[in-house]
Parts: structure tokens; sequence; C-alpha cells
């Protein structure tokens, strides 16, 4: 097994409770065009044993933003400011923000201490490798164990999250396999070495609804038995009511609004989360009602807008006020912030957290 990274790079002041804790996190990546920041001053704390939601429109970094607390980010992309503290299973807090994205240190972290389960399982897993050849790589990568134990474990990886007859399916590829069985053996190769957290991105979004409620069930029986601290990344609030404890919106690379899942359905601050919220399709809502929507779109990142980031689609902006003036987040009690100027006049619609209905 490899040995556990160690650095002088250990940010101070990392709560007991606490596995992860971003601050000012910042991604950035030079194009013919210039440079841009998909990730531009991210912060967020995650306790251990929770999960936490980071939920948003497409092009709010979301992705962007799970891929950098691996250090794995796409060709030209890099970490260019802010810390990632991770308290490792073995005890000491590492700043993976300051370690080198090909180095030992970070390489002994991915899968080992965080794994990651992406939206597409075709594209997760290799065609042409069974299902056993591909557990077995990852096992003895981050293990160490013999032939004979590394296939006991994924045996073991593959009846955990309700693979029937494992014996028999390790031998299979994956085309062999339904979506919602590929992604429960993406899911085995996260599990596969024992990680603390898990980045799951998106793993129901391709899914149908039955089987999208089946690999969530499978997450919180997985995190009830294995303790695991879950980075949930969605669009759908649906599966935020479901599965968070924290939530964290982001808006054009920068978290909004932070909270408890009951703060931000109870009382959104910010204006774009009460516009997600207002937008989710409920079944006490009568049909003759048109079902209201966020105008515009997230603009790119070269358009960034000066000020408030959404104030040109924000139904309360201020002029002179919104479009001038960056709001940094105002802090509104443990674990709770948000970033709006209005913050004293905004008043949330009283949805029930658990009460949205699945898309």
């Amino acid at each position: 097994m490899p040995p556990t990274p160690t650095t002088d790079l250990r940010p101070a002041g990392l709560d007991p409770d606490l596995l992860l804790r971003v601050e000012d996190l910042r991604v950035q990546v030079g194009t013919d065009d210039g440079v841009i920041r998909p990730v531009d001053g991210v912060s967020f704390e995650m306790a251990a044993g929770k999960t936490l939601c980071i939920v948003g429109e497409s092009g709010s970094g979301k992705s962007m933003t799970g891929r950098a607390l691996m250090n794995l980010l796409p060709e030209r992309m890099h970490i260019a400011g802010g810390s990632i503290a991770y308290r490792t299973g073995a005890g000491p807090v590492v700043d993976i923000a300051a370690l080198p994205p090909r180095g030992p240190a970070i390489r002994a972290i991915r899968g080992a201490e965080i794994a990651l389960v992406s939206q597409e399982p075709m594209a997760a897993l290799s065609p042409v490798h069974t299902i056993g050849q591909q557990l077995d790589a990852v096992i003895r990568q981050h293990m160490g164990l013999g032939r004979k134990a590394r296939r006991e474990r994924a045996l073991e990886c593959l009846a955990d999250v309700g693979i029937p007859k494992p014996a028999e399916r390790l031998d299979s590829y994956p085309f062999e396999f339904s979506g919602g069985m590929r992604q429960r053996v993406c899911i085995a190769l996260a599990l596969s070495c024992g990680p603390r957290l898990i980045i799951a991105d998106e793993p129901t979004t391709a899914l149908d609804v039955t089987t999208q409620a089946n690999i969530l069930d499978l997450f919180k029986k997985l995190q009830a038995e294995h303790g695991l601290s879950i980075l949930f990344i969605t669009h759908d609030l649906g599966v935020v009511a479901d599965v968070a404890d924290q939530v964290a919106v982001m808006y054009l690379g920068r978290v909004v609004e932070r909270g408890s899942v009951d703060q931000l359905f109870y009382e959104p601050q910010h204006p774009y989360t009460r516009a997600l919220l207002q937008s989710v399709p409920t079944l006490s809502r009568q049909r003759v009602h048109r079902l209201a929507a966020i105008r515009g779109m997230v603009p790119s990142a070269f358009d960034r807008p000066p000020g408030c980031p959404f104030h040109p689609r924000c139904d309360q902006a201020v002029a002179g006020l919104c479009d001038r003036q960056d709001p940094p987040e105002t802090a509104l009690g443990p674990g709770r912030g948000a970033r709006c100027v209005l913050l004293e006049d905004a008043a949330g619609p009283q949805l029930q957290p658990r009460s949205v209905q699945h898309a």
C-alpha cells in the first residue's frame, strides 16, 4: 500500500468534526482569448460522515469544483489559488491544492482517500476490459493485496452495491450491463479501496426515475454502513431534498449561498436560490399556472458581468447597486452564508424540503 502522504503544508484550524475545508478556491485556464476562472473563489466546509450537495445550473462550475478537490483537472487547467484542507485517514491535514497534480502524494489520495463517481458510466468504464479486471487494477494499485485477496475484495464490492451473482459478473464486460447496473459497478470501483470521501458528479442524471431512486437509496445505505462523506453534485433539487445534509448553491464559479438543507428550502436568502426553488415542478401546483423559469442563461466565464454575477437575470436587482458591487459573503450563522447586498429584504418561498418531487 502506498504510504500516507505527508507534507508541511498543513492548514491550521480544521475542526475535529470536519473532513474538508475549501477556502477561496480558484481554478484557472489559459485560452487563445485570455485567462478565465471557471471556479472563482469557492469556499465551503464538509463534516465527516455527512452529505454536501453542490447545486446550480450547467456552467456554474460544480463539476470543476469537484475535480479540483482531487487536483484532477483537464489539460491546461490548474489550481490558481486558495486551499483544500483535507484530513487524511491517518490523521494529518494536507492542503490538496498545494500538492503537485502528478506527484505521488496526490496519487495516494485519489482512489484510496477520495473517489469519484461520474455522470456517464460508459465513459468511465473501459469497454475492452472485464469488470473484474478493472476492479483488480484499482485494488492492486492502492491496497497491495495478493491475487486471491483482490478477487475476494472485488466480489465483496460488487455484492455491496447490489450486483446479483457477483462471481459470474466479474468476467462480464460493461456493455453486458444495464445503465443502472453499470452505475453500480462505478460505485463499486469507487468503494473498492475504502475511501473516506466520494465525489458523486451527477450520478443519476442519465438514469430513469426508478433507477435513479434505487441509486440514491444505495448511496444512503453505503454511507450508513461505511461512514462515508459524500459530495453530491447535481442540478436536481429533488435529489438535494432527498440526500443532502448541507447545500452549497453555485453560480458562475462562486458559492452564492450555503447552509443546511432545511435552511436552503425553508429560508433561502439569495435571489438565485429562490429562483431555482420556484422553478421546481411540484404536484401541489395547479396546472393552469405556467412553470416559473429563470430568464436568460448562465453567461460564459469570458463574459462575466460587473458587480453581482447574477444581477442581469435577477428580478430584484437594483440599478446602480447590484451592477456595481460584487458582494462578499455575509455570515448568517454557523455554516450559513450568502452573497447578496439585499439580504435584509430577502423573503423566500415556503417550500417543504422533503416534499420536492423528483423530475
